[in-house]
């Protein structure tokens, strides 16, 4: 039957739950589904899919009923709109109301309404983007008609057949039944999924490609697959057919919703999954939610604030009931109240009197608060996209912010984790070298070669003057075999002939014949190396690549198989040519140290100290018996659901045993422009750089020595495990430890000394470098605090051969052991992870696709951007949001402060000398919109100084402008001001007749003005039109860059009167020692 996996006809009751309790098992597992077209769907009772999704969506999130509850609960969830709408309601209980019920109401509906009318807008648009989607057209076979009808997008249902043309969205996961391509492939655009515009290759099952055309009415094979599921890079099942034969399907045969069709006329598929479990609607979980170092800190302060205000209104309480008690008529502690209401104890007054102050000072907490930090960061992130210096021309690709919470983290960073392969280098692979059969080849000429063919390939012309038509390299299609033609030609090089070299040759080509699929670059170690081969015939014979159809292959390469199961190796199954005895060759590439001879090796050594990366090629012989020995597990393990991959890999090594060595290549991977310079840059700010790659470690310390993370002056410690033996791995933690300890002591004991002015050995000038073994018992939970203790004492650190999970766990070990900010670098799947640990995740948007850019929080076209995005951008984002904070607590509680002194000249009653709407509208109106404009656009230091001075951004590492203690200033400072806008009016009103408010509103204007004046001087710059005026010179930024900003200003004050008084800075290379926390003198 077709429901997920199988379903018994038991009638009796007790074997129908038995049964229930075993179909329940068996559809965690998999998924079977039948065609549609061999049931009636006048009788949707015998369907076996009808228990599947159909295709309609639905997004929304609210219907006209459940919209004001369900808003009103999620809303609520926030702990700040909960307490107002406590102070609201608190207010309409006559018996402790401060104000008029009707305006305290009003700031709390006017947030929520806000809010509310926000969600609805967007949810409407949900539904419209619903309903669009859903009545789309596609062609969908019927059965009745005998022919593709048009149907709505919803109306699909899984087990349908659907025609697909050039161009067209795809409505549903379909599994590719048959393509017009002559190569049976169809090609798409990925972009909706994973942003990738380049297109990418799927191919037909396999048992369906010699069809010309499919007819569904003669389909009759059943679909086994895994359930559905989020990962978009795996699709796991098989097709039985009629004759009970099974071929297995794979990730290539499956075609994801939100795709679209491009290059391929047409195509036929039958749907697998659909509507909301699809792919595309699985991963569809929303923006990641992430809490920013600052704001954590605001939280412990918020609930100060709460402390401060409950001790407030207990001291009230207390000063109202001693008032009470002193001057009121004497009633017992606990009187019962009289019928008018009055009379009651000072004991129970003072109890009201409490919860009353909590009304009037509920201003001490900041409601808009929350608010406006949301305004800032969205303002601030527009800015940081304008910032042109962050655009790569030469890919046409800008930053990109996918988190708008955690900009401020971007100036507190510690750590940096950085990948090597994309991230640090170019991962664009040149051949150097080769060496055939100890034998080596030099290719010193072929990047003058590439250079002139990308030239050649932007006019689109065809590489003809080599004798032959070479195919482009993201034309090269998968499920292709090659025919490999050899041609002599006359060259000045070593030219090699036999059968070791024709071997040698061969196997480079036949490596890219099969299931391969070039455009996602990440599968194989060097995509590029068909390409690189072919260009290189200036010192080799001629070869030349003709790709032909599967279909079209001869008899004698028809069993082909490729393994792109781990990076290091990489094996081909061929058949040899028909001039030959019958054998099946094993041509496996990879980097098996311990299958390289001698001679080979050294030469491997010496690519790999040249920074090149090294691949082996070795082939092996099979008898027909053990390959079809090998082929039978081969194909079961193809046609595996559960713990494929792993079986694959099994079959794999089966075939890599006694292998021949036939020689060894050098790929080139140039480091990018600038890297060396924003690693230095980024040392000087602080910053602590590890490398985690997974090349080999020869390769992996030249490039950390070309890209300055490792300096020739540094002593290195290799951490490599031969054997696996774990007490021997604690044993050399634990001298390494001792070791590190006594070198600090060293140090100390030398600085200490009065003569000394050397240093013979220096902690920090040691740098580390671990493989992957090693670091997988450094990760032990015994050993975890003594390979950080290493660590840490070493300026850089270097990780090769790991492995993405490894990556992950190194970099939170780091952050939850040492409490650091961490921020990890990449570009490809195997990055994806170890972003999405860290603090801040940072994707590199290169030629491995863009899995990290889609996982990551900021997006960067190259490495070398970050050094503008943390030491600028993080430094001022911080710094402003650091400061706004301060400045709401400051001003909220200093005008919570007026309302507390007058309440000792009114008996602690809990009025106000200022006017209710004042008060009520204090956040939201009279001081809510200048601290928005300096939290967007103030500058404590300009954007060449930061970059020319990167230690300026030890100020954020340390929090410098955002300390515990500065809160406590802060409440302390508005308390002071306070009593001096309080008591200039008093007692210039002392003894007269005035009336509260004529009394009030001067203190209210002074104290307003007291807070705008406050905000004055804490700003940093100041700009006139067209001029930027920083309060200290030395901070100014230079000439031909003070015209780009706008927002208005005042004077200038020539001099910084706190570290240089009465001295004027003429350079603007003076560094002010002041650390730019002088105040702005006006003129």
């Amino acid at each position: 039957m077709a429901r997920e996996t199988g379903e018994s006809g038991e009638t009796k009751s007790t074997k129908v739950k038995k049964h229930k309790r075993r179909k329940s098992k068996k559809e965690s597992k998999t998924r079977i589904v039948h065609a549609n077209i061999l049931y009636d769907h006048t009788k949707g009772g015998d369907n076996p899919n009808r228990h599947y999704a159909n295709n309609k969506i639905k997004t929304t999130k609210y219907t006209l009923l459940s919209f004001l509850p369900k808003n009103l609960f999620e809303q609520f969830h926030r702990f700040a709109n909960v307490y107002f709408v406590f102070i609201a309601l608190l207010n309409f209980v006559p018996v402790v109301n401060a104000f008029q019920p009707e305006l305290a109401l009003a700031p709390v509906v006017f947030i929520l309404s806000v809010t509310a009318i926000k969600d609805l807008w967007e949810d409407y648009r949900r539904h419209r983007s619903d309903k669009e989607i859903n009545h789309m057209d596609c062609l969908v076979y019927s059965r009745s008609e005998k022919q593709y009808v048009e149907k709505y997008w919803k109306e699909l249902r899984v087990g349908d057949f659907i025609r697909l043309r050039c161009n067209e969205i795809l409505p549903a996961d379909v599994l590719l039944l048959s393509s017009s391509d002559p190569d049976r492939l169809c090609h798409i655009e990925t972009a909706t999924l994973d942003g990738e515009t380049n297109l990418k290759q799927r191919q037909v099952v396999r048992s369906f490609i010699d069809l010309v055309s499919f007819d569904p009415l003669k389909y009759c094979s059943v679909i086994e697959c895994e359930k559905p599921n989020n990962d978009l890079n795996r699709f796991r099942g098989y097709i039985i057919h009629r004759s009970g034969r099974r071929d297995g399907l794979y990730k290539d045969n499956l075609l994801l919703r939100g795709c679209t069709i491009r290059n391929t006329e047409e195509a036929v598929g039958i749907v697998i999954y659909a509507g909301h479990e699809t792919k595309a609607m699985l991963n569809n979980n929303g923006p990641r939610y992430k809490r920013s170092k600052l704001e954590r800190q605001m939280n412990v302060d918020v609930f100060w604030c709460v402390i401060i205000l409950l001790v407030m209104c207990l001291f009230s309480a207390i000063g109202h009931g001693l008032w009470m008690f002193q001057y009121g008529d004497k009633k017992p502690v606990f009187d019962v109240l009289s019928p008018e209401g009055t009379d009651i104890s000072p004991v129970v007054s003072a109890i009201y009197l409490f919860l009353t102050m909590i009304i009037v000072f509920q201003v001490l907490i900041p409601i808009s608060l929350f608010v406006s930090i949301e305004i800032v960061k969205i303002c601030q992130v527009y800015f940081i996209h304008q910032d042109m210096e962050l655009y790569d021309e030469e890919t046409d690709s800008h930053l990109q912010c996918r988190a708008l919470n955690i900009t401020e983290d971007l100036g507190q960073m510690q750590y940096i984790f950085s990948d090597k392969t994309g991230t640090l280098t170019e991962n664009k692979m040149v051949f150097r070298r080769c060496t055939v059969a100890g034998v080596e080849y030099s290719h010193d000429a072929n990047a003058r070669r590439l250079a002139m063919y990308q030239e050649m390939d932007s006019e689109e012309e065809d590489c003809t003057s080599h004798g032959g038509t070479l195919p482009r390299r993201d034309s090269v299609t998968s499920h292709q075999s090659g025919k490999v033609v050899l041609r002599s030609q006359s060259t000045k090089s070593h030219r090699r002939t036999g059968s070791r070299a024709e071997a040698k040759r061969a196997s480079i080509l036949s490596k890219h014949t099969a299931f391969s699929s070039p455009m996602e670059k990440d599968i194989t170690p060097d995509p590029q190396l068909m390409d690189k081969v072919n260009e290189c015939s200036s010192q080799m014979e001629f070869m030349r690549f003709h790709c032909q159809p599967l279909n079209q292959i001869p008899p004698d390469l028809c069993d082909i198989f490729d393994f792109f199961i781990a990076l290091t190796i990489c094996n081909t199954v061929v058949v040899s040519s028909p001039n030959q005895p019958r054998q099946k060759v094993d041509d496996c590439k990879g980097k098996r140290q311990r299958k390289i001879l001698y001679k080979t090796q050294n030469y491997l050594n010496l690519y790999a100290a040249d920074g090149l990366r090294t691949l082996c090629i070795a082939k092996k012989v099979l008898s027909k018996e053990e390959y079809a020995s090998w082929l039978q597990r081969h194909l079961e393990a193809e046609t595996a659901i559960q713990r494929r991959e792993e079986l694959l890999f099994e079959s794999a090594l089966r075939l890599e045993t006694n292998l021949q060595l036939l020689g060894a290549t050098g790929i080139e991977d140039r480091l990018q422009d600038g890297v060396p310079e924003t690693i230095a840059s980024l040392r000087k700010a602080g910053l602590q750089i590890w490398v985690l790659t997974g090349d080999k470690q020869e390769t992996a310390i030249n490039i950390a020595y070309a890209c300055k993370l490792l300096d020739p002056e540094e002593e290195m410690i290799t951490l490599n495990a031969d054997s696996q033996v774990h007490p021997a791995c604690t044993a050399i933690m634990f001298d390494l430890v001792y070791l590190f300890s006594d070198l600090i002591f060293l140090f100390l004991f030398c600085f200490l000394l009065p003569g000394m002015t050397e240093i013979p050995f220096l902690v920090h000038r040691l740098g580390l470098v671990i493989d992957g073994r090693t670091l997988a018992y450094a990760l032990d939970k015994s050993l975890e605090d003594k390979f950080l203790a290493v660590a840490r004492s070493c300026r850089s650190v270097l990780c090769c051969r790991s492995t993405p999970l490894q990556k992950s766990m190194v970099v939170k070990l780091v952050r939850n052991k040492l409490k650091v900010m961490t921020l990890a670098i990449g570009d490809g799947a195997n990055d994806v992870s170890m972003i999405q640990v860290a603090d801040v995740g940072v994707g590199i948007s290169g030629q491995e696709g863009m899995q990290a850019v889609m996982a990551s929080d900021f997006a960067l076209p190259r490495f070398r951007y970050l050094q503008k995005l943390l030491l600028v951008h993080g430094h001022w984002c911080y710094s402003r949001l650091a400061n706004m904070i301060l400045y709401f607590f400051f001003k909220n509680a200093m005008f919570v402060a007026l309302i507390f002194w007058y309440q000792f000249y009114c008996g602690f009653s809990g009025s106000a000398m200022v006017d209710q709407w004042y008060l009520i509208f204090f956040n939201l109106m009279f001081s809510a919109f200048p601290q928005l404009i300096t939290g967007t656009l103030d500058k404590d230091v300009s954007a060449e100084t930061l970059q020319e001075l990167p230690q300026l951004y030890m100020n954020g590492q340390n929090s410098e402008e955002y300390k515990p203690y500065m809160f406590w200033m802060n409440m302390i400072d508005a308390f002071y001001q306070s009593l001096i806008c309080f008591f200039i009016p008093y007692f210039a009103y002392v003894d007269s007749d005035v009336d509260l408010f004529t009394w009030g509103t001067p203190i209210t204007t002074l104290a307003l003005f007291t807070i705008l004046l406050h905000l004055g001087i804490e700003t940093k710059t100041w700009v006139s039109l067209g001029a930027e005026t920083p309060c200290c010179p030395a901070t100014a930024p230079k000439p031909e860059r003070s015209g780009e900003h706008l927002y208005g200003g005042v004077g200038q004050n020539p001099c910084c009167s706190v570290c240089k008084p009465g001295q004027e800075l003429q350079e603007t290379s003076d560094l002010c020692n002041c650390k730019q926390k002088c105040y702005y003198n006006i003129k």
